[in-house]
């Protein structure tokens, strides 16, 4: 009998074991059905539980409110960060888009003339508005010296004042030290056009009895050595006769927005305009005048 409780200990008190508890959950049953004092006090603590269960609802319900603010506030820097990112993408497009715009044209514009011009950047303007020069990307390196003409696809800016090794500095048409050889387009009236120290231009010498109006357009003659004849250089919004004097002058307007320019052409000595050119944009006579006889 002992070797036989001792073989089978565990499994006995593993028994013993379940009879109590079930004789306890029996027993606990009865005594709750019958127990008025665990009814009462069970009815006395229903309120507090209630309360207890709420504020722990509550507790919960604010604590994944926070878990789900910050959640949200997280998200809201992403995506703060993402619309930075892409509005910097978006600016960067844009500038590349009116960078090769403005390139085209000037590409398209360099094919007009007959040698080999030198696209180059303004890297440089002066401070003061007086001085009328501005600083570009090519020098003596790319064969850049000084007197070489400097235009743009919108006009004459001016030319090479002086050259170093990488860069060069331009005396804009507007500078008080400037002077072009000019002629009134549908007239053929010649002057000079000169610059002034309030960075306005004006054609002078130019005979009294000339026809110049205002909205004429103002051309390169060429006759100065430097620009090709048949560049645009502005227009005449001005037109002072006088009542003495031989001579007129005519305020012009340069067509190239000299300060917002960030790209130019540098001509090379004896550069011309292609005739077909010329004669697109009515810059020379589209008939040669007769052979005298």
């Amino acid at each position: 009998m002992w070797e036989f409780l001792q073989r089978n200990r565990v499994g006995l008190v593993a028994a013993v074991l379940m009879g109590v508890s079930l004789l306890l959950l029996t027993s606990s049953v009865r005594t709750y059905r019958n127990d008025p004092l665990g009814y009462l006090v069970l009815e006395i603590l229903r309120p507090l539980q209630g309360a207890l269960a709420s504020g722990w609802s509550t507790v919960r319900g604010a604590w994944e409110a926070y878990i789900d603010l910050v959640r949200v506030r997280e998200e809201n820097a992403r995506l703060r960060q993402r619309v930075a990112e892409l509005e910097h993408q978006t600016l960067r497009i844009a500038e590349i888009i009116e960078t090769d715009r403005r390139l085209s044209e000037l590409l398209k514009f360099r094919t007009h003339f007959l040698g080999e011009p030198q696209a180059a950047m303004i890297i440089g303007r002066d401070a003061f508005p007086g001085f009328g020069t501005v600083i570009i990307s090519k020098g003596e390196a790319d064969g850049v010296k000084k007197g070489m003409p400097v235009v743009s696809s919108q006009g004459v800016v001016g030319r090479i004042l002086v050259a170093s090794r990488n860069s060069a500095r331009v005396l804009l048409i507007t500078d008080h030290n400037s002077g072009v050889d000019a002629l009134i387009q549908r007239t053929r009236a010649r002057g000079i056009v000169e610059g002034s120290v309030d960075g306005r231009c004006t054609m002078k010498y130019v005979p009294r009895d000339e026809d110049v109006a205002v909205g004429d357009r103002v051309i390169t003659s060429g006759l100065d050595g430097i620009f090709p004849k048949g560049l645009l250089i502005g227009e005449v919004t001005h037109v002072t006769r006088g009542t003495r004097g031989l001579l007129q002058v005519a305020e012009v307007r340069p067509a190239a927005a000299l300060d917002r320019l960030e790209e130019v052409l540098v001509l090379s000595p004896g550069t011309r305009l292609r005739e077909e050119t010329q004669l697109e944009e009515g810059q020379v006579d589209e008939k040669p005048a007769p052979p005298r006889s």
